[in-house]
């Protein structure tokens, strides 16, 4: 008899602490927070070539800067991003831009073709990589002089 109330004792508890084990398991979720900053870079940047050309008879001096290779440059950006294009600006110069002085920017990207010519343009650039291609051309009113002439076409990403 004694034999028989300890098995049963002994079950009783056994089942006992199983029910109160399940009943005492718990779970919490610890968290882990990060922050991913935005990202913009330009990258692979290969300058256009450009050269001299005449608009009107063949006997004027010339008139007319513009690209025959284009320059390309890569956007990467992980957030959509906003890009503003400038008009090309004489950097450096035997003779100074006279007025009435056109400077265009021909920018292309995928299937977009913006002409950029008395102010600033903006496009929208998706996130991820963006290949960009610009080519420029300066008219002049009158012929340029001889000497080197530098032009840039500014670009500015906003996220």
């Amino acid at each position: 008899m004694w034999h028989r109330d300890a098995v049963v004792s002994a079950l009783t508890l056994a089942s006992a602490m199983a029910v109160n084990s399940t009943a005492l398991a718990q779970n919490v979720d610890i968290p882990f927070t990060a922050n991913v900053p935005i990202q913009v870079n330009f990258g692979n940047v290969v300058s256009g070539i450009a050269e001299t050309t005449t608009v009107g008879s063949s006997t004027q001096l010339p008139n007319v800067i513009e690209s025959v290779t284009p320059a390309t440059v890569t956007v990467q950006s992980n957030t959509p991003a906003t890009l503003t294009i400038s008009p090309p600006r004489l950097i450096s110069g035997s003779t100074p831009d006279p007025d009435e002085t056109k400077h265009i920017t021909f920018f292309s990207f995928g299937s977009q073709n913006v002409t950029v010519d008395t102010t600033d343009v903006t496009v929208n650039l998706p996130a991820g990589i963006s290949d960009l291609e610009l080519d420029m051309r300066v008219e002049r009113p009158v012929p340029f002089p001889a000497g080197s002439y530098d032009y840039a076409v500014t670009l500015t990403v906003t996220p």
